[in-house]
């Protein structure tokens, strides 16, 4: 229930505006002394505070000011019998929402709550998207810097305002759903929904019910209607996640809604029209899958009108240090950790793991390695990859040198890297480039800014 607070050194006033607000489900609370206002407004936290400027004790302007230190958000509604420009001014630049004069129309004062409530449930909801916003945008920032990244978002860009359907493709953990959102988010669709299917989540014999829908009464048990996942996205985005666990019969249902644009819903007579822009991911290669009879031929090329192929995240070292900064920063806010970052070994370590499950292991073992860290870094011993090394006999390479700041800590270990590359392959840079996973023209470019 909507709160009021009214604060009226007038008995009778302060008694019709509280009935007229509780006959129209407001719940009401009452001050008639300015000195008691701010610990009555801290221990009940009303929706509104109605506000006389003339009150025993602290008058209305001060208090204002106080409630507005308070919470700077709070509507306050100036209510007075006193006339004068001069009031009404101050009121309105200290943040009161409105000034009312006394004797006031009561339907006045219903409309001015209704639309000062209105606009603080606006506040709250740009408030609540502008922080999704952020949240999204974090999770771009973190993708990395690496030419193929930055070469990745760049095709992002130049498919996302089109209406064409994308195939993503790339190992479990490479980030294949992060592509598929920004994709959404920076197309026309945006403001519409975006809904993700799991392809190997769903029973055979229930994918045409997910994805279609069923009426009333359609079959045994189907006592309510329900969407499908394409109603449910009509106007948006389909995510087919993991499009290669859809079985033939499913697939061919798929391939008669994408080129028909209407789906049937299960007991339904009438075709319904969708308009949903396809966004498919795999993890295996979808033209060796259809080379092997397991993917449709005509559905693989309907839905390849962009392809999109994300790397390992070893094929992408130097997003490494990128990646663990931002997701050490993530998880020690969320732990209340006030870790500083990584030793130099530890780094090294992340840097030279072959990470089989991407991004998403990498993000797994930093999250337990904050966890369990109580110094001001962490330690090499406290990456759960350290046991897998050391047991299969990997070198663990030991600097001891103090850590300094991230980005010192990332050029001391880059220049060490190149040098074993260097060194290993006995001289030969094109070798070298190749086991760093870059290009000799880049390693050229290193070794003279480096060294």
């Amino acid at each position: 229930m909507r709160s009021v607070l009214i604060v009226e050194d007038n008995k009778e006033t302060q008694r019709l505006i509280s009935t007229l607000l509780k006959d129209n489900k407001y719940k009401t609370y009452l001050v008639a002394d300015g000195n008691e206002v701010i610990s009555k407004f801290k221990s009940c936290k009303p929706d509104i505070v109605l506000l006389d400027i003339a009150l025993p004790g602290l008058d209305g302007i001060s208090i204002l000011k106080q409630l507005k230190e308070i919470d700077e958000n709070i509507i306050v509604i100036m209510i007075s019998g006193l006339s004068g420009v001069r009031n009404v001014v101050t009121s309105i630049k200290l943040g009161a929402y409105d000034y009312l004069k006394k004797p006031f129309d009561t339907e006045e004062l219903l409309i001015t709550i209704e639309k000062a409530l209105e606009k603080r449930k606006l506040t709250q909801e740009v408030k609540t998207l502008r922080k999704r916003l952020n949240l999204q945008d974090k999770k771009e920032m973190i993708m990395g810097n690496s030419p193929v990244i930055s070469n990745i978002l760049q095709q992002v860009e130049l498919i996302a305002p089109t209406n064409m359907s994308v195939i993503i493709q790339g190992e479990s953990g490479t980030g294949k759903e992060v592509i598929a959102r920004r994709i959404h988010k920076k197309s026309l669709r945006k403001n519409k929904p975006f809904i993700a299917i799991d392809c190997g989540a769903i029973p055979d014999t229930l994918i045409e019910s997910e994805m279609f829908g069923y009426e009333k009464g359609a079959f045994t048990g189907a006592f309510t209607s329900k969407l499908g996942k394409f109603a449910e996205a009509n106007g948006g985005t389909l995510l087919l996640d993991e499009i290669t666990n859809l079985p033939i019969l499913g697939q061919a249902k798929l391939l008669r809604v994408l080129e028909e644009k209407h789906i049937n819903t299960i007991g339904g007579k009438v075709p319904v029209p969708v308009d949903v822009r396809i966004i498919a991911t795999s993890n295996l290669d979808l033209e060796e899958e259809v080379n092997k009879g397991n993917f449709r031929n005509d559905l693989f090329h309907r839905l390849n009108e962009f392809q999109i192929v994300l790397p390992r995240l070893s094929e992408r070292k130097e997003d490494i240090p990128i990646l663990a900064k931002e997701f050490l920063n993530e998880t020690k806010k969320e732990l209340k950790k006030k870790i500083k970052g990584f030793t130099a070994e530890s780094m090294l370590l992340l840097l030279n793991y072959s990470w089989p499950g991407n991004v998403r292991e990498m993000k797994h073992v930093i999250k337990r390695a904050v966890l369990i860290t109580d110094e001001e870094y962490v330690s090499v011993d406290k990456l759960s990859i350290y046991a897998e090394k050391k047991s299969k006999n990997i070198e663990i390479i030991e600097i001891t040198e103090e850590p300094g700041s991230m980005d010192e800590m990332i050029r001391k270990l880059e220049r060490y890297t190149i040098a074993k590359a260097i060194e290993e392959s006995n001289g030969n840079k094109t070798k070298a480039a190749k086991k760093l996973g870059i290009n000799v023209r880049r390693l050229h470019r290193k070794l003279r800014k480096e060294f």
